[in-house]
């Protein structure tokens, strides 16, 4: 194997990644090696673009395409379970939504990580990425004052950490026509001299031994790169940037994890960390769907909406549970129906024959193709409503000691049965707000049975059937400073001295909003907790 040796070797060039591999770089002569197991971005140009969002969503060389495990609450159904991949990961492939989350999702962090420590590097993080709101359009306001009906009323600064019972546009990652990526704006626009990146670079494990105090230390990092594998070897870190559903399985791979998890395929246990994998939530949706009399005007996941749908849980008063996203079809239904047709039209066995997927692509390709069909989805709209604030939660499993075999994926969703009632007082907020004066002017025909129907068993059975992912994985390597949370709280995972996750693993709750933005923060804050410990 070729070998060789860098101060830092950061695993993974998604949204945190590309943070802590820039920052690292840029300070004094260290050496950082940034692997990536996707492409480099300019392969897949659409990952640059403030309008790719929708091409890279049904682009397989820039998403990772897994399955979760048959979710019981959900009619046992597969779900998909894809995420970004490539310069940029699904920060480069995302809607370009950039909230940081309401102060009382930070009060339910660990000491040192309130609003109060998070939001000075929330700003220093803003500095570089520039994050704007996009103009609204006449349909976006008309939902603006038709939400207002039902208590919410509209904010200018929905990152102000005061955003229960607010709607307004959102902060999103664009500069005219570009996506202002973690990658565009910590490596391209002024790529570091001390950085080395590698991508298609798939990362197998990270090699453990004990060192003179006894403790457990990795040495090097095994990969597969251009048909062969290399092995880099690393002099003080190893920083886990590989995401919530891939930085688990890794540490696992390689020794550290649950022995239940590891013993049955094979692997020896070097570092017995049983809240690795454990702890995984997401925020599930589903999408009503409406058809206007007039075309949709909007085109991004630009306005967003947060409020309580559900007081009997235990949150803190005046805390939102459910946030509210309006879809425009006519910019992303074709691109998405590439993506999600096939699975799920294909379920098991038969959705990993390429051959049928493509037939199903080509024919969803030929439909958009006709005039009526592009007529009929022009004046189609969805409010998509999230669940914010999952009680639920999953896990990450090894299915075999193969690096190239996808993780066992269990999100567990609706497994705290309060989570459905949760989603379902948000399906009746949105259902009210479709159903205002202006609304119906303009046109609110419901298509989804959320929308037309009030028999609480038959929507909640649809919300069982239309649920899926809003791709917002964390939580599966959670700080925290119990036995169960296997990171610490400056990002250092318990019982190995030179490894730190530094991605939305770390995630012990997660925030109502999307958590790109957190995720980015939590990256910033590493490097600084890093470069502060270490002399240079």
């Amino acid at each position: 194997m070729s070998q060789e040796v860098f101060d830092y070797i950061v695993v993974g060039g998604g949204s945190a990644g590309c943070i802590v591999a820039s920052r690292l770089a840029n300070h004094g002569n260290l050496k950082v090696l940034l692997l990536e197991a996707g492409q480099a971005a300019d392969r897949n140009p659409e990952t640059l673009n403030a309008d790719g969002f929708r091409d890279a969503f049904a682009n397989d060389a820039v998403i990772i395409d897994r399955a979760s495990t048959a979710q019981d609450n959900c009619g046992n159904r597969s779900l998909f379970a894809g995420s970004g991949r490539g310069m940029g990961g699904s920060g480069a492939v995302n809607g370009m939504v950039y909230t940081r989350g309401d102060k009382l999702d930070f009060a339910q962090w660990p000491k040192g990580w309130h609003w109060q420590d998070v939001e000075p590097t929330f700003i220093k993080l803003e500095e570089t990425l520039r994050p704007r709101s996009r103009a609204g359009s006449p349909f976006t306001e008309l939902f603006i004052h038709s939400s207002a009906a039902l208590g919410f009323s509209r904010e200018q600064d929905l990152n102000n950490g005061s955003i229960n019972n607010k709607i307004g546009y959102n902060a999103m990652n664009f500069e005219g026509d570009k996506r202002r990526s973690s990658y565009v704006a910590f490596i391209r626009d002024e790529p570091p001299q001390n950085l080395t990146v590698k991508t298609d670079a798939h990362v197998h494990k990270l090699c453990l031994r004990r060192d003179n105090d006894n403790r457990h230390v990795v040495t090097s990092v095994r990969y597969r790169h251009q048909g062969a594998m290399h092995e880099a070897s690393v002099k003080r870190e190893v920083i886990m940037c590989a995401g919530a559903l891939e930085t688990p399985k890794l540490l696992m791979l390689s020794g550290i994890g649950p022995r239940n998890e590891l013993e049955p395929v094979g692997i020896t246990v070097d570092v017995e960390s049983d809240g690795v994998g454990q702890n995984l939530h997401d925020h599930p949706n589903v999408c009503m769907f409406y058809r206007a009399k007039n075309p949709i005007d909007f085109g991004y996941p630009q306005l967003y909406g947060f409020n309580r749908a559900n007081p009997r849980t235990q949150l803190a008063s005046g805390q939102a549970d459910t946030c509210y996203v309006l879809f425009s079809a006519p910019l992303t239904l074709h691109k998405s129906m590439l993506r999600m047709a096939p699975v799920l039209a294909l379920p098991g066995r038969l959705y990993k024959i390429k051959t049928l997927r493509s037939l199903l692509r080509g024919a969803i390709n030929l439909a958009f193709k006709l005039a009526a069909v592009r007529s009929y989805v022009e004046k189609i709209y969805g409010i998509v409503v999230i669940l914010g604030k999952p009680e639920s939660r999953g896990s990450i499993g090894l299915l075999s000691a193969d690096p190239e075999q996808q993780a066992r994926i269990d999100p567990a969703y609706y497994s705290e049965r309060r989570d459905m009632d949760t989603l379902l007082a948000g399906v009746a907020t949105a259902k009210k707000i479709a159903e205002q004066a202006g609304m119906a002017a303009w046109g609110n025909k419901a298509m989804s049975l959320g929308g037309k129907s009030d028999d609480k068993t038959r929507v909640r059975k649809w919300a069982e059937a239309a649920t899926m992912t809003t791709f917002h994985y964390c939580g599966s390597c959670a700080m925290g400073e119990t036995d169960k949370q296997p990171v610490d709280l400056e990002l250092r995972l318990k019982g190995v001295a030179n490894i730190r996750v530094a991605d939305a693993s770390a995630i012990p709750e997660i925030p109502v909003s999307a958590i790109n933005a957190p995720t980015m923060m939590i990256a910033y804050r590493a490097a600084d907790f890093i470069l502060a410990g270490h002399s240079l």
